[in-house]
């Protein structure tokens, strides 16, 4: 089931807020940091890995994943070059202690596993164009229009299964992410 876009404009400003300082594009050096895990296909995430304080003052949230896509460029031989990588912030992600359940660990991967998903749909779009060195612009354009579908699939994940609540269309999330993720794998890092 989709979303529409005037459902997602229903939400709380509170969760759009949400939304956008838990996932966002940060265009850096791509550096490692301790507070930083990369998706991998092997490792899932764990309870430990939510180091933030949670944020008891949002009544309807009980847990937050910050993920999002890291790209970094650069050029070389008159053309751009990328790199795309999902990660997770552990210090900026928290769960308050009602939440440390399996269910809602469960729902906090989607949103990882949604994160690597448009890492990948971004590798194939980029894989698909040949951005000259010139033409900086016009990929920065690219990336971003990219990413505002991401953040109205968080967005739509989290709409549709109430927060973890509808359990069914959680499962319904899982599988159809999992489907994609493997139409994809040419793609994953």
């Amino acid at each position: 089931m989709k979303a529409d876009k005037k459902d997602i404009m229903k939400i709380t400003p509170v969760f759009t807020l949400l939304v956008l300082v838990g996932s966002f594009v940060l265009f850096t050096s791509g550096k490692d940091t301790p507070d930083t895990i990369y998706w991998s296909e092997k490792e899932k995430l764990e309870w430990a890995d939510f180091e933030g304080e949670p944020r008891h003052d949002y009544k309807s949230i009980s847990a937050l994943t910050s993920s999002g896509i890291v790209h970094y460029k650069g050029c070389k031989d008159g053309k751009i070059n990328y790199k795309v990588r999902a990660y997770f912030e552990k210090e900026e992600s928290w769960v308050k202690e009602e939440a440390r359940t399996d269910h809602h660990l469960r729902h906090e991967q989607i949103h990882f596993d949604i994160t690597e998903l448009y890492a990948r749909k971004l590798r194939k779009i980029l894989a698909d164009r040949d951005f000259k060195c010139e033409e900086e612009a016009a990929f920065e354009e690219c990336v971003n229009n990219f990413v505002e579908n991401w953040h109205y699939d968080q967005q739509s994940f989290d709409l549709h299964s109430r927060h973890s609540l509808d359990k069914a269309a959680q499962r319904e999330w899982y599988y159809r992410i999992e489907m994609e993720l493997s139409l994809l794998n040419e793609y994953k890092e």
